[in-house]
């Protein structure tokens, strides 16, 4: 597949199907250089509780949101790198035509190639639990199949084991294959998902925060990523949510090779066999551009996409929302904005240049300089353009549609996860021969959970003054012994 691939399949999962795909969704699992994982829920609680100030607030609000709310589907996207290849070894540029700054450059590139296998689990909670109406407006919204989920869904318990549970548990049997593999884990903001994999699939919640972090370190030895911390830190993006973040590094990867950049390639598995059980989602990238749109028409544009949307992701109105939730747009919009900025930037710096020659010759400004100082506009024009992306070259010939956000599958949300991780693997990684992820050069992100309003992350440490929760020690210990575990 190439770096421009336009279909995602995710494997249907659901509790007709579990026995007969176990066996492929284990050996994905054992294999997979770092495995992508997303939730669904029927609600997150408090939203004013949930981003408190203080941590340990934030953290009780959740552990009660994850003791009474449920998963109702688990994504997860296993990411295997299968080869690395060396590309021409050019100058590098950022892919607008411009050198990179001097901490990306690089006279080397490499492509990296991935084998993905994502699944999404249908999963029903045998607990009572609490359904939040905006929650399952949103995922309605979405393509959640609510019928689906209470005729297909696999059960599973909150809490403890429980050995007398009726029939075999396979969701908690995964977690504890994840666990047993040891095998990096990814999120896009993370500690929601945490929690609520910690009390639906392991056991009960630690009374303090210090006790679950303390817990996270023993099980993921092999360290945890949070794509959306490392776009809001590290690689610093104008917004942050997963399918703005998602499109955007797809868009950047697919102009990388032109750039001469390191660049990510996904592949596949045939699937052909079982067509009926795969759900294919369209993820093809817009066909032509252009560069030369009026400003009235820009202005136009900006109006008829939804502001909130464009910055967090999530509108309150929903489906009812009279303006566009079109992530294309949004991310041609911004682009446009970049692109405006560029060149004025880039105005001021030959104008200042062209000043200092007009002050060293002190001559009046003959034809020869005159060509210096006003070709601006046409040497914006004999750039190449072909890597800037702004707005569809038809988009001012129809009447601005209002469209919709695209799907929330937990499975689609994984794959866009990892993808995003892969991607950052391939510009900011090295590659020593080695195809494990802690030999990868990307270190520097591993351990670091987003805080909703803080200008630092959550790390993924033990701290000396604190434990490991009672409940975690003693099934974590059956875990290293190799005794089974209750399901």
């Amino acid at each position: 597949m190439s770096a421009s691939f336009e279909t995602v399949s995710v494997v249907d999962v659901h509790k007709d199907n579990i026995q007969t795909i176990w066996p492929s969704l284990m050996l994905a699992l054992k294999s997979a250089t770092y495995v992508a994982i997303d939730t669904e829920l029927s609600g997150i609680g408090n939203r004013k509780t949930l981003n408190a100030k203080l941590l340990e607030d934030r953290y009780k609000s959740m552990s009660e949101s994850a003791k009474s709310r449920s998963i109702v589907s688990l994504g997860l996207s296993c990411f295997k790198l299968t080869e690395v290849t060396a590309c021409d070894s050019t100058p590098v540029t950022n892919g607008e035509g411009e050198d990179c700054d001097d901490e990306n450059k690089s006279t080397k590139s490499n492509k990296w190639v991935f084998s993905v296998q994502t699944f999404n689990i249908t999963a029903l909670c045998s607990d009572e639990y609490i359904v939040e109406p905006p929650s399952l407006e949103f995922l309605v919204d979405h393509g959640f199949d609510f019928n689906k989920q209470y005729a297909k869904g696999i059960s599973y318990y909150r809490g403890p084991d429980r050995p007398d549970f009726a029939g075999p548990s396979f969701l908690r049997q995964l977690f504890i294959s994840l666990l047993v593999s040891e095998v990096p884990v990814v999120f896009h903001n993370a500690l929601m998902d945490l929690m609520f994999l910690y009390q639906n699939l392991y056991t009960n919640l630690p009374t303090s925060s210090a006790m679950f972090l303390a817990d996270l370190t023993e099980m993921f030895p092999n360290g945890m990523i949070d794509t959306k911390y490392v776009t809001d830190f590290q690689h610093r993006m104008p917004a942050s949510y997963l399918e703005y973040v998602f499109r955007k590094r797809q868009r950047d990867n697919y102009f990388g090779i032109e750039s001469h950049r390191s660049y990510c390639t996904i592949d596949n598995p045939n699937y052909a066999k079982m067509s009926d059980q795969v759900i294919v989602c369209n993820v093809k990238l817009p066909q032509s551009y252009t560069t030369d749109i009026p400003e009235e028409q820009v202005d136009k544009l900006k109006d008829s996409v939804c502001e909130v949307f464009g910055g967090h992701g999530w509108c309150g109105k929903g489906s009812k929302c009279k303006r566009s939730h079109d992530i294309d747009l949004i991310l041609d919009l911004d682009q446009f904005v970049q692109t405006k900025k560029r060149r004025k930037r880039k105005r001021r710096r030959h104008n200042k240049e062209n000043s200092e020659l007009l002050e060293e010759s002190n001559d009046t400004v003959d034809d020869s300089i005159q060509e210096v100082v006003t070709p601006m506009e046409n040497d914006e024009d004999s750039e190449s353009h072909a890597k800037e992306i702004t707005l569809p070259g038809d988009i001012l010939k129809k009447p601005v549609e209002i469209v919709r956000s695209g799907s929330h599958r937990a499975g689609f949300d994984a794959f866009m996860t990892g993808f995003i991780l892969s991607t950052y693997i391939a510009q900011y990684g090295s590659y020593n021969g080695s195809l494990l992820l802690k030999d990868l050069g990307v270190e520097q992100m591993k351990n670091s959970i987003y805080l909703t309003g803080k200008d630092h992350p959550l790390n993924i440490v033990k701290s000396s003054f604190a434990k490991t929760s009672k409940e975690h020690r003693d099934k974590f210990m059956k875990l290293k012994i190799g005794r089974p575990l209750e399901s």
